[in-house]
């Protein structure tokens, strides 16, 4: 992915959902330096994004919308910052890498980085699941690298990850 196709990737998105991916990428790139330098867990910094997204876009849905807020689209909007700031997080390690890796397989790879170490070739096999497979498939595929319970809650960011990474 070059740098023009990661701008029109990023216009693509509403200018809120952009903004606060961004956000999202700075803040957990921060925190992974400092705060967070010293975590043996990666499961849990991989979810971090995710927090992040879903805790800022929903902060700004509630102060934009007030009580009207509808929060199922919130928490959705939320997840896909947290799914912008991992493919921004993949595009700009390539790039400081001069990586030519295909991004949705990076983004497989940083995302299960907690819990398995995989190869180009199983992460583009999970790829094709995610994609092509139905939901039980897919979640099966993901649960031989992470165990059942991690395989329901990657599912969705993953999906939803590998949908943007994709474009």
């Amino acid at each position: 992915m070059d740098f023009f196709q990661f701008i029109g990737y990023i216009r693509q998105f509403n200018a809120d959902v952009a903004i606060i991916g961004a956000a999202v990428w700075g803040l957990s790139l921060l925190a992974r330096k400092t705060l967070l330098k010293n975590v043996k867990k990666r499961k849990l910094i991989t979810f971090l994004p995710f927090l992040l997204g879903v805790l800022l876009y929903t902060v700004y849905a509630a102060i934009c919308d007030g009580a009207a807020t509808d929060w199922a689209a919130a928490l959705n909007a939320g997840i896909t910052c947290g799914s912008l700031a991992t493919v921004i997080e993949v595009v700009y390690g390539q790039f400081l890498h001069d990586d030519s890796k295909d991004v949705r397989v990076a983004c497989v790879q940083a995302m299960l980085s907690g819990w398995a170490q995989l190869s180009d070739e199983q992460a583009q096999e999970l790829v094709q699941a995610v994609e092509q497979a139905d939901e039980e498939e897919a979640k099966a595929a993901i649960a031989a690298y992470t165990g059942d319970p991690a395989a329901e809650t990657l599912y969705p960011m993953l999906k939803k990850t590998l949908a943007l990474s994709d474009e």
